[in-house]
């Protein structure tokens, strides 16, 4: 009669511990999720294990309207890592069905900043400078302003220059002897009236 129970106790330990050995992978579901950048480069990784097997499991991941992953899975899908352009900001989205009840599905967003920081852009003026080089004048000539003015006066603004005398072919001392002829016979005239009346 011991043996018996012993024997049903031992079966029924077994079934139970065969049946947690079984239930514990299809209740852990450890989804593990992470974006970061690495250097130049937007990095993500996801980790799906201890799902229920048979391949009914699917995950779907996107970068944006970019599909990244869309695949089914069985107990076990793995870790790995997707790289994008570190220039530009980054949403990923990833999404995990799991076949043994929508209560172990899984959902989750990461987004990353430009990782690669874009210089701000410099401007550079260059200023040319003008030298200008002194007038060296030679000793012996003058300035303009050493020039000395001119004797000779400047015209009146406005009036005409006088035009020369006309040349008449005359000769003053002519002139000058027609008129003592003409004194000597005027005096000879009232020299003769005069005696005239006395005689």
């Amino acid at each position: 009669m011991a043996s018996r129970v012993l024997g049903a106790l031992a079966v029924t330990a077994t079934a139970a511990l065969a049946s947690l050995a079984l239930a514990t992978p299809a209740s852990a579901h450890t989804p593990v999720s992470s974006a970061e950048c690495v250097k130049d480069k937007a990095v993500l990784k996801v980790k799906l294990t201890q799902y229920a097997g048979g391949d009914k499991n699917t995950v779907l991941i996107k970068d944006g309207d970019k599909v990244l992953a869309d695949e089914k899975f069985g107990q076990n899908w793995g870790e790995k890592k997707f790289e994008a352009d570190g220039t530009v900001k980054h949403t990923f989205t990833i999404k995990v069905t799991a076949s043994d009840g929508s209560k172990y599905n899984y959902e989750k967003t990461h987004e990353t900043p430009a990782c690669v920081k874009t210089p701000p852009t410099t401007t550079t003026t260059t200023t040319t400078t003008t030298t200008t080089k002194p007038v060296v004048t030679s000793p012996e000539t003058p300035s303009s302003s050493e020039v000395p003015p001119s004797s000779t006066p400047a015209a009146p603004a406005g009036s005409a220059p006088e035009p020369p005398l006309a040349a008449t072919g005359a000769s003053p001392m002519w002139l000058l002897l027609s008129g003592v002829g003409l004194v000597g016979a005027g005096a000879g005239t009232l020299l003769f009236l005069r005696r005239r009346r006395s005689a």
